[in-house]
This record gives C-alpha cells, structure tokens and sequence, in this order.
C-alpha cells in the first residue's frame, strides 16, 4: 500500500523542505493558527516556481468558520476563478447556516474551475453530519475530502474516517488531516485505510520579539516560523518501516 503525504505550507522554505524530504504533494495556504485562509497569488506562483511536486491552493475566505456571506463568497469564487486558471488543485468548502454541505458553493467552484482537482476542505469536520456531506460530495464529482473524522484529532476520529474511506470507495479520495505525526501515522493508516495523510510542518524560528510592536493585540511578539524536516522525515519514515511506502 502507498501512502500519500502532504504537507500544508505557509512559505517557499517550508515547500522546498517538503520536497527535499520525500513528501508527495503540498498544499499553500497562510495563517496556520486559525486553521489557514486563501494565500496571496504571488505565494502560491513562487512555491510552485521553487518545488515539482504537485501543489493544492486553499480558498478560504475568512478565519472565521464556514458559513460565508456575500461578500466572502465573491473573494471565494474569484480566488477559484483565478487560481483554477492555472489549473492548480483547489481546497475549499463550505456549510449552511444549518451545518450542511454548501452544495451550490461547491457547484459554482467546480464550473468556475473546470480543470482543477477539487477537494472538500475540513469544513466537513465542523458539519452537522460527516456523512451527509460525504454523500453531497459524491453526489457532485468531487475528487478529494480532507478531514479527521468530525474530531480535534484524526487518532480521534478513527472510527469515522474508517467509515467514510468505507463508503466513499474508489469514487472520492479521503485524505486523514488533525495532528497527524510519527508518533501516530502509522496506527491512523492501519485502522481507518486512508490513502493519504496531511500535516503541517513548521516550528517557530525563536526569534527576538521586535523593538517596535506592529499589533496592537499581541503587542511585539514574534511570528516566524521555520520548516520542521524532522516531522516530515519522521512521517516518511514510519511509514515506510511499517511497509505503507
């Protein structure tokens, strides 16, 4: 069995390290702590421009759940318009203000980007029902559903994400994401039979907190962050030993 790994990323360094240690794919977004939103055009040209592998773009508009109004439907749609340009993986969602699936959002993403693989980000982890939006997906042609199972944690949601790997089969892809490392992959794999598994990998760089504070909110803390070969490495690892690579 061959496992797929990807490696969320924030930054050309973090991509370029990705790569260098064995990962198969990465995904470009900014604003990790809130789970990431849409990355500017300009990252996503320059990741693509420093790696080969494949590379997915996150669309989302805002850091504030996966009900959107007017307004972030407009930057959603364009962003995927723009990007689905380029023919580039896409990796957004949506839900109802009664936690479904948003299946006309999906819809208009996948006639505005015709070309893209399309992943149904972990929105569905924040759903009223994971397999309701399983079953919206299938239903739609979408290729790819990145979740933990409805839990903080993909070793948490074990049993569902057995059961969506289950029921979706070979028609959609379900990629296990919730602090996935080695410590766990290997049991996350075995037990549910996903296909591929999803992590960020970075850690703060320990830079000084700046002279001058640039927020008014956290004041003059310091932001950086580097890339983490040793979590990706560790994954591979593990991985492999266990004969899943």
């Amino acid at each position: 069995m061959q496992v797929a790994v990807e490696v969320c990323v924030t930054s050309v360094a973090e991509a370029v390290a990705a790569q260098l240690a064995g990962a198969d794919t990465v995904e470009i977004c900014t604003w990790l702590a809130c789970g990431g939103i849409t990355p500017s055009s300009g990252l996503m040209d320059a990741v693509r421009t420093a790696v080969k592998i494949p590379a997915r773009v996150l669309v989302r508009p805002t850091p504030d759940g996966f009900w959107y109004d007017p307004a972030a439907l407009h930057a959603l749609f364009l962003d995927a318009e723009i990007f689905g340009g380029g023919a580039i993986g896409l990796v957004t969602g949506g839900l109802t203000s009664a936690q479904a699936m948003d299946r006309e959002l999906m819809r208009t993403v996948k006639e505005l980007a015709p070309e893209s693989e399309l992943t149904f980000h972990r929105a569905m982890d924040h759903a009223a029902d994971p397999q309701e939006v399983l079953a919206g997906c299938l239903a739609l042609g979408v290729d790819r559903i990145l979740t933990s199972g409805g839990a903080n944690t993909a070793l948490a949601g074990i049993d569902m994400l057995k059961l969506l790997v289950n029921t979706a089969g070979e028609h959609c892809l379900v990629a296990a994401a919730g602090r996935i490392g080695p410590e766990n992959v290997v049991e996350i794999v075995e037990r549910t039979g996903v296909q591929e598994v999803h992590f960020a990998a970075q850690k703060p760089t320990g830079a000084r907190a700046d002279k001058i504070a640039l927020s008014s909110i956290h004041g003059a803390a310091s932001f950086g962050f580097e890339p983490d070969m040793a979590k990706i490495e560790g994954v591979l690892n593990a991985l492999m030993k266990a004969g899943l690579r």
